[in-house]
């Protein structure tokens, strides 16, 4: 559970798509997490219950993150 002041149920309250989000996760953590927009995917490329793309089913989260978006990260950025 997040403790930021952003509450993620009122992304609907948003016409257009956010591109950046940031959330703290405990209120022991002294860091706030930003997640950036990196993809848009049509609709009936992914299962909509699952929201994994054909090629990511089997994978983990981390997995797809490597296998797809790792490289747009910066090199000086340390992630668990």
């Amino acid at each position: 559970m997040t403790i930021a002041a952003f509450d993620p149920g009122l992304l609907s309250n948003y016409e257009q798509p956010k591109y950046l989000l940031h959330f703290q996760w405990k209120n022991s953590d002294t860091k706030i997490y930003r997640y950036a927009l990196v993809e848009e995917i049509d609709i009936n490329k992914i299962d909509d219950r699952l929201k994994l793309k054909k090629d990511e089913k089997g994978l983990t989260q981390k997995e797809i993150w490597e296998k797809k978006y790792q490289q747009l990260t910066p090199t000086n950025i340390n992630l668990k």
